[in-house]
């Protein structure tokens, strides 16, 4: 055990090392906060990896891979679906469907989609400020198709088409995105890394007009202005310093760079009993409200289930549940 603890630990060491010292923090960062939009893409899927801090994109083995490093899906076996359901912030609901089948060795290949509603809200204009006893919605929604193949027996490479589209009271913006990874097995002391890029796509723009007020008076009829997608760059590894055949432990970290805010740093780590029952938890830095998560999960005969804590400070606490089959 001694001769196997030491390099392990120097690897995983220097592991970490080299992922966040790929960017690290500058003084006088700027956080471009509220310079993108769709912002319902960064909503993570899948409890297992919310629960291990959102640092999933280097041990994403089953159908959520789709939606954390396509590259992952090579990992599954046979066929799987995912379902899941979130309370999300502000009395929002957010839910996820994912199905993936593994052709061969070499290749994989997965659809999913995901919506967002806000639920009724009541209209107000610059004469009824406090409202006009009218209520819309806003619906947000994405649909795509993954490929994923292996490209060496260590090496995985995976892919997204995605469609997305924003109703924000009839107001309709639509585009196309893709997201890509790639997985490497460095076969030393079970160290995988990864890289991920998501959300990769051309500017979207709501389509029609609006008013224009100046000092309470209308000024002019404007045209929406183009935004962008909420771009993010992924690093990430994991290890498992334990495996056995009734306990595992796993150790994940990640390198998170938005396009419209800071880096972050997520941790997390899973203990695993009897391939049974699961023990996770996690942390995000230098996030403005997201912090702690934690969760657990079972997995029995090809069915799992999966509940994940999220804990956003002064917002709200998010609790979320998954259920995958296997088959």
């Amino acid at each position: 055990m001694k001769s196997f603890r030491k390099p392990f630990t120097w690897g995983l060491t220097a592991a970490v090392v080299v992922l966040f010292a790929l960017h690290p923090a500058q003084a006088g960062e700027f956080a471009k906060v509220g310079t993108v939009g769709t912002q319902f893409l960064k909503i993570p899927i899948g409890a297992r990896g919310v629960a291990m801090g959102h640092a999933f994109s280097a041990l994403s083995n089953d159908a959520t891979a789709m939606f954390w490093n396509p590259a992952g899906l090579t990992s599954i076996e046979g066929s799987t679906v995912l379902l899941e359901h979130v309370n999300w912030l502000a009395d929002m609901s957010f839910d996820a469907v994912g199905a993936a089948h593994k052709l061969n060795n070499a290749w994989a290949v997965g659809v999913f989609a995901a919506t967002l509603n806000s639920g009724d809200i009541e209209r107000t204009t610059v004469e009824f400020q406090s409202g006009t006893g009218t209520y819309y919605a806003v619906t947000d929604m994405m649909a795509g198709v993954t490929v994923a193949t292996m490209l060496t027996d260590r090496f995985s490479f995976g892919a997204n088409l995605k469609y997305v589209r924003e109703d924000l009271d009839g107001e309709i913006a639509s585009a196309y995105a893709v997201d890509v990874g790639t997985n490497y097995d460095t076969r030393w002391h079970t160290i995988k890394l990864s890289m991920s890029i998501r959300n990769f796509g051309p500017e979207i723009q709501l389509a029609g007009t609006y008013v224009d007020y100046d000092r309470g008076q209308p000024y002019a009829e404007k045209e929406f202005l183009p935004y962008q997608f909420p771009m993010i760059f992924k690093l990430g590894f994991s290890a498992e310093p334990i495996k056995t055949a009734t306990q595992t432990l796993t150790l994940v970290g990640e390198l998170e760079h938005p396009n419209d805010n800071l880096e972050r740093y997520n941790i997390g780590a899973e203990f695993g009993f009897q391939q049974l029952f699961f023990l996770r938890g996690g942390y995000v830095f230098r996030h403005d409200t997201l912090g702690l998560s934690a969760g657990i999960g079972a997995m029995w005969n090809g069915f799992g289930i999966d509940y994940a804590f999220s804990d956003f400070s002064v917002l709200d606490q998010v609790h979320r549940f998954n259920v995958h089959f296997t088959f």
